[in-house]
């Protein structure tokens, strides 16, 4: 009952409700004053926005062209006849009257009002909405700028219907009022009941497919919320599934894990070790490498492997406050102390750091020595160079995680089946796949934002396997390491952005902003990953056929062919679907416009890919290779090639002779340097697909006189000065700083040479080469060369 004369009291305040409404001022009335026909157009787009969306359309592009005309005006700008609108708003741009983002709005309103008018079947309603917000954002900005007066501008509302549908109003007022009293059938709820009642009994999606059952989608959001973010967002860092348990293990990390070899490894030590009396395995690696994910893997789908065990994911944890890090160890691994390890019956699983291992073992400990499991831990070299994926002997077994890498060396380049496998997972046409299935959802919804579109994207595997390729690239170059954890978190960096994007509907330049493809290389402030992928941006790389599109771009009269021929992807297509001529597009738009057009070419297209490759780069990897595989006979080429760059760094006279000295005014000192390659540090790996490697390569050269070896490590970023010194690059000081370690290098190289025997002179006046040199019996030579 008082329910109800609840109900009677707020219906009764309607009718003040819509005197209010009719007495409000109407949609960009500020600018009544300042620009009185402008105001008129944006008042006449908001009255026509729901009964005709073409015409609403029309009349913002009316509101632009009159602003526009305020401004020639106001700022004493000279008349010139036959001016588009395109070009005053590209004169207005690049002189700086208006600014790059208002100017992104003109166009969208531009583009907008130019297809309603010209295109009879255009009544696109969020393409109104679009425009509409465009014009309030450009109104305020004017309103800012050109009025002296200060009212107080609210903020953008949304458009709704107006004051004259009053039977609506009472409706959605009334509905509103039952909706908060729990008396209306609101949710698919029955009258009256509460959510409480309704929980557990959600909807699921999901079917039978090959025998097993399909996964079982959660149909519980509300119709304007989407079940693909929802989904996706579990892929983020911040999410719940990022935390990782080695005792837990939850439906959907089961269906997101991939094989790897490491877990091959760790299954067959373990099989192995079954019946044995004791054992210490060591899971050896860094933070974030998937130890906790491996062992929550196998406790919860191979647990016979365990069921002997004690599993440590984490032993540097303190049992109490009186212990730090390396007393609780030394409480872990008791039974596996020299005093104990013949009598232990334990079998332990410890995950450790490699640095806390190091500390542990050569640290003098309290109760118990560790003479026995040191001893084991420096045989299998797992500190020094050599790659250490497992070692054991009769009491241990050790794993190390360092030189099991997420990506593979092939002779064809680098491959990454276990970034490739995740991708599928997400992208899979399968009701396995939770994110395939509330993408379906949400498309019988009518749910269709830009995470959609990222997602169709992302589906396309030429896609995919460029983004693992630059995700490859991204490590060797910057010495990133992308974890499994890692490279979710990027994903869903690519697929989702900002959340107040996801609020609103965009406009064509937004859409291109918010792709996929910008994401990718253009958002570096989202992760240190993102951040180092932007120097991997294709536009960077100015190949002949960037300038080709570069000049089209400028040319062609209609895009579509060139759209067409570049974009293989249909959705890709869609984002440059509105822009179908440079006259669309101003300056900065343009730019942004042409950015993206490459990115996308180099995400979708096989040839474009190959006509933009970076030869160094693929150089440097087909290296790796072969020094990873051990070939002599594949391992010349990069040998000399740093021979000539020592030569070219230092400077020399004639062949075979390096300078010593810097460069002075009056001469140059050089002395003769035999470079004798050393190979002996190679081992000879027969796999033809590589899962452990070292990510740089060691060149080794020794002295003949004495067997003194000088090693350098050559990493992509070295390699790459190197090339460029090889192609006549002079190195600068801040080289010389980067490359501090090539510069100690060539220090130890130099003490091989042979000044002790000869030496030449360079004067630079007379530029004449002189020979001092010891003869055979022990006199100074001098003598012109």
């Amino acid at each position: 009952m008082n329910n109800m004369i609840e109900l009677i009291i707020n219906v009764s305040t309607i009718g003040v409700e819509i005197e209010m409404l009719i007495v409000e001022n109407y949609f960009l009335s500020f600018l009544e004053k300042i620009a009185p026909t402008a105001a008129q157009c944006a008042k006449k787009m908001d009255d026509l926005i729901f009964d005709d969306p073409s015409s609403a359309m029309t009349r913002a592009r009316l509101f632009i062209e009159s602003i526009i005309e305020n401004i020639w005006s106001l700022e004493n700008l000279e008349k010139e006849f036959n001016l588009s609108l395109f070009d005053k708003i590209d004169r207005l741009s690049r002189e700086g009257y208006i600014e790059r983002d208002i100017q992104k709005s003109l166009d969208t309103i531009r583009l907008i009002g130019n297809k309603a008018t010209h295109d009879a079947s255009f009544n696109d309603i969020e393409k109104a909405f679009i425009a509409h917000k465009e014009v309030y954002k450009i109104g305020v900005w004017y309103y800012e700028v050109y009025s002296s007066e200060q009212l107080f501008v609210h903020a953008y509302e949304t458009p709704s219907y107006k004051k004259e549908d009053i039977e609506g109003l009472v409706k959605q007022h009334v509905s509103d009022l039952l909706k908060n009293m729990n008396v209306l059938n609101i949710e698919g709820r029955s009258l009256g009941q509460t959510q409480d009642e309704n929980d557990g009994k959600e909807e699921k999606i999901g079917s039978e497919e090959g025998g097993k059952s399909g996964w079982q989608l959660q149909l519980d959001l509300p119709e304007n919320k989407s079940y693909l973010e929802r989904e996706l967002n579990r892929l983020k860092a911040s999410s719940q599934e990022a935390v990782e348990n080695a005792e837990v293990f939850s439906q959907f990390k089961k269906y997101m894990h991939v094989e790897r070899e490491i877990q091959l490894e760790i299954e067959r030590i373990l099989k192995e070790r079954k019946n044995d009396k004791n054992n210490l395995t060591l899971l050896c690696g860094s933070v974030g490498d998937g130890k906790s994910h491996l062992l929550a893997y196998i406790n919860s789908e191979k647990h016979s492997l365990i069921e002997n065990y004690s599993i440590y994911n984490d032993a540097t944890e303190s049992y109490s406050p009186t212990q730090n890090s390396m007393e609780t160890l030394e409480a872990v691994l008791k039974n596996f102390s020299d005093q104990h390890i013949e009598s232990s019956e334990e079998h332990v699983i410890l995950a450790i750091n490699m640095g806390v291992l190091h500390n542990f073992i050569y640290r003098e400990h309290e109760h118990y020595t560790f003479e026995r499991l040191k001893s084991f831990v420096e045989k299998s070299e797992l500190f020094s160079q050599k790659i250490t994926t497992s070692y054991n002997d009769e009491h241990f077994d050790l794993l190390s995680f360092g030189d099991y890498h997420t990506f593979e060396l092939t002779e064809h380049g680098p491959e990454s089946r276990f970034y490739m496998n995740i991708l599928q997972k997400i992208c899979a046409v399968s009701n396995q796949n939770p994110f395939y299935l509330a993408a379906i959802e949400d498309e019988k919804r009518n749910i269709n934002t830009i995470i959609h579109k990222n997602y169709r994207i992302l589906q396309n595997q030429f896609v995919q396997q460029q983004i693992v390729q630059i995700i490859i690239r991204t490590m060797l170059q910057s010495k990133i390491a992308v974890s499994s954890r890692a490279f979710l978190n990027m994903i869903s960096d690519l697929l989702i952005p900002d959340d107040e994007v996801l609020n609103r509907v965009l406009n064509d330049f937004e859409t291109l902003q918010y792709s996929l493809p910008n994401l990718l290389f253009n958002r570096r402030e989202r992760s240190n990953i993102l951040s180092a992928i932007q120097l991997l941006n294709p536009i960077n790389n100015r190949t002949k056929v960037v300038d080709e599109i570069a000049v089209s771009l400028n040319t062609l009269q209609e895009w579509d062919y060139l759209v067409e021929s570049y974009i293989n992807d249909n959705e890709a297509r869609e984002l440059f679907r509105p822009f179908h001529s440079k006259e669309t597009l101003t300056d900065d738009s343009f730019n942004q416009f042409f950015d993206l057009f490459i990115c996308t070419a180099y995400l979708t297209n096989k040839d474009f890919v190959e006509n933009t490759k970076d030869e160094v780069y693929l150089d440097y990897v087909h290296h790796l290779y072969n020094f990873n595989k051990g070939i002599k006979k594949n391992i010349g080429q990069l040998y000399a090639e740093v021979a000539d760059a020592i030569f070219k760094w230092k400077g020399t006279p004639q062949k075979g002779y390096l300078y010593l000295n810097e460069l002075s005014n009056s001469y140059l000192i050089a002395q003769k340097l035999d470079l004798i390659p050393s190979v002996k540090h190679l081992e000879i790996n027969s796999n033809q697909v590589l899962h452990s490697f070292k990510k740089s390569i060691q060149v080794v050269y020794e002295d003949d006189r004495n067997s003194e070896e000088v090693s350098l490590e050559i990493d992509f970023i070295l390699y790459t000065l190197l090339r460029k010194v090889n192609e006549g690059y002079c190195p600068t000081k801040k080289d010389l700083e980067d490359a501090i370690k090539f510069s100690e290098f060539l220090e130890k190289m130099m003490k091989f040479g042979q000044k002790k025997k000869e030496i030449l002179v360079k004067f630079m006046d007379e530029n004449m080469i002189y020979s001092l040199k010891v003869d055979a019996f022990g006199s100074h030579v001098f003598e012109r060369l």
